[in-house]
């Protein structure tokens, strides 16, 4: 009998040291959201990561180095509010990465894009060294890129900014195109609230709160953080 009580005792106390780790993991923030407001609009942003539930959320596997923010936009005024997604950008506090969102067309179109750091930037690296990856071809084969051409975001030189280049021979992908312009966070004008998807390239491991989704548009500045 005392050698049950014993391990009955040893059981509780294993369950009781094991109950908060299983709390935490079931609570633990995989997309969190941030909000920000001005007099003239309120948006709040909800940021994904993770592959997985990237490909969950838009229902196409777009592969790694994808940053998924969705957007609900509120403008506060009687006044037509003009919304695009050229008013926002991700930026990564730790190494400086800036950028605007892709269009589902760079992402997964004929000839898509590929992004990495500049020449000459901070911490940057030279063109011989691959892009990001950013998607993949209906065949699995990841879609990359050097990064020098166009410039996305602050690009151009600027410190943090991102180099983009075009792939001539990249077929595209016709299911991940489709899934990503139907929740792009469209471009329109009026004073209804609006929501969609802006898809971010971003190179590397980051945490969620060193990252920041900025909003310089018609409706002002205002800077949502991700402290999780």
């Amino acid at each position: 009998m005392r050698v049950r009580t014993g391990v009955l005792r040893s059981l509780m106390t294993i369950s009781v040291a094991i109950a908060p780790v299983a709390l935490w993991a079931s609570h633990k923030v995989v997309s969190p959201t941030s909000s920000a407001s001005n007099d003239k609009v309120e948006i709040a942003a909800t940021i994904t990561l993770d592959q997985a539930e990237v490909t969950k959320k838009l229902g196409a596997d777009a592969g790694q180095g994808v940053v998924l923010v969705e957007v609900r936009l509120s403008p506060k005024t009687d006044q037509p509010l003009r919304i695009s997604p050229d008013d926002f950008y991700i930026l990564s506090h730790d190494d400086g990465q800036r950028s605007q969102p892709f269009t589902p067309d760079q992402f997964a179109g004929k000839g898509g894009l590929s992004v990495a750091r500049g020449p000459g930037t901070a911490g940057g690296f030279g063109v011989s060294r691959p892009g990001i990856p950013i998607g993949s071809t209906p065949g699995g084969t990841m879609r990359r890129l050097p990064g020098n051409g166009a410039g996305v975001g602050n690009s151009g030189g600027e410190e943090g900014g991102m180099k983009t280049e075009t792939n001539d021979k990249d077929q595209g992908n016709s299911p991940l195109l489709t899934a990503l312009k139907a929740k792009q966070l469209p471009d329109a004008t009026g004073t209804d609230e609006i929501s969609g998807y802006l898809y971010f390239p971003l190179e590397g491991k980051h945490k969620l709160k060193n990252l920041a989704v900025l909003y310089r548009g018609p409706g002002g500045r205002l800077d949502l953080e991700f402290e999780h």
